[in-house]
């Protein structure tokens, strides 16, 4: 007789993983996100160079955002049950945090400053997540403004504070970076970086709505392609300036194409073949575009 096979168990589908809040909590499942944890604070670093503050800061960050993604889950979970599953990652990551962040002010109290941008763009997230909108584009909106703000808060590190507050006043000294032209010095210069930064991340919010979640949505798309034409447009106008270079200029017209092609392919896919591209596709796409970005704000 042929030996019986010992079937493999398969593994969990998303709608099982989803079923499972302390996992989930532990995990996020937004794997977009990473990129814009990271990228920002390495577009300060070009701009302003490293300080080792970063190394207390960025882990503070990142805690920050698993802390956050934690207390997300708690909100918008009813069941005490599966509440009582999400709080020990909700306690880990909020101690880690607060005491990193403590930690982190100590060493630099100037940074208490950019409490004053980042806190309301997170009490807005928060309270969509609390109503139950935590997909909304106002909640995208918000946390991905949170996280472009992170290249001018390590470059805040980099001139240890020097500047005013939030860069608007009158540094000691010459601060590091310039535009191509020199008509941009330190933290004019870095705040238009942090712009093009933040018009990226946040314009990744409604275009990736109209590849998954908003399909076929013609007014989104339209809105955000007149969005992505507008910062290219503005980008050629500071690259004929002398501003940004070219290649800025370059990299906003691949986004422009981007933002009307791919989304039309994905709903003839998702109309004539009912397979659409994969969100993991779209997010592998993107991350050669968030490399793109930030090169070219480098040169």
């Amino acid at each position: 007789t042929r030996p019986r096979q010992v079937e493999r168990p398969k593994p969990p589908t998303q709608e099982q993983i989803r079923r499972q809040p302390g996992r989930k909590a532990w995990v996020p499942n937004q794997h977009g996100a990473w990129s814009m944890l990271v990228l920002p604070p390495i577009v300060g670093w070009v701009v302003g160079g490293f300080s080792w503050v970063n190394l207390l800061f960025l882990p503070a960050w990142w805690g920050g955002y698993l802390t956050y993604w934690s207390w997300s889950q708690w909100l918008r979970t009813r069941s005490a049950r599966k509440r009582a599953l999400i709080m020990l990652p909700l306690l880990v990551y909020t101690g880690w945090t607060a005491s990193l962040a403590l930690i982190t002010l100590l060493v630099a109290p100037y940074l208490i400053q950019w409490a004053v941008p980042l806190l309301p763009l997170f009490a807005i997230a928060l309270h969509q997540v609390w109503r139950g909108h935590e997909r909304s584009l106002i909640s995208g909106l918000s946390t991905t403004t949170a996280a472009s703000l992170m290249a001018a808060v390590t470059y805040s590190l980099a001139v240890r504070g020097d500047g005013g507050f939030l860069g608007l006043g009158t540094p000691s000294a010459p601060l590091p970076g310039a535009s191509p032209n020199g008509a941009l010095t330190g933290w004019s210069w870095m705040w238009l970086v942090t712009a093009l930064t933040a018009a990226y991340f946040c314009g990744t919010v409604p275009y990736v709505k109209t590849m998954i979640r908003e399909r076929f949505n013609t007014v989104l798309l339209v809105a955000t392609t007149a969005a992505h034409v507008l910062v290219a447009g503005a980008s050629f106008w500071l690259a004929s300036n002398g501003e940004v270079s070219w290649t800025v200029a370059v990299v906003w017209v691949a986004l422009v194409v981007r933002t009307v092609v791919m989304p039309l392919r994905q709903w003839h896919l998702a109309r004539v073949t009912h397979r659409p591209m994969r969100p993991k596709v779209v997010g592998l796409t993107e991350l050669v575009f968030c490399v793109l970005v930030t090169v070219s704000l480098a040169l």
